[in-house]
């Protein structure tokens, strides 16, 4: 017998979810990927509270947007960086910082 709860995740730890009072366990023969507290969740579970199957309702997660103030300060945190870098080189030109900038600001953008 198995019966279906919907409710929020209020806790998680390394073996399974609280939803309101109860805990539901990961069952090792149906294993299932645990979502974060906060997700909202509708469970099938067996009648000693191991889950069967896990669906997560939450809608999925964006990586959060730059604002434009946010992208100016990126872009001068890492120009004031490479141009420190290249002040401690001598041979370094001030089209070599911009250079070394564009690449530092790719990298940090994950480009």
């Amino acid at each position: 017998m198995t019966d279906t709860i919907t409710g929020r995740v209020e806790a998680r730890n390394e073996r399974g979810i609280r939803i309101g009072e109860d805990w539901f366990n990961r069952s090792q023969f149906a294993p299932v990927e645990l979502p974060d507290a906060g997700a909202q969740v509708r469970v099938k579970v067996d009648s000693r509270g191991y889950i069967k199957e896990l669906e997560n309702l939450s809608p999925p997660t964006t990586p959060a947007v730059l604002s434009p103030k946010d992208d100016r300060i990126t872009r001068l945190a890492v120009l004031k960086a490479a141009a420190a870098f290249g002040a401690s080189r001598p041979d370094c030109k001030s089209g070599d910082v911009l250079l070394i900038a564009d690449k530092w600001l790719a990298w940090v953008e994950g480009e």
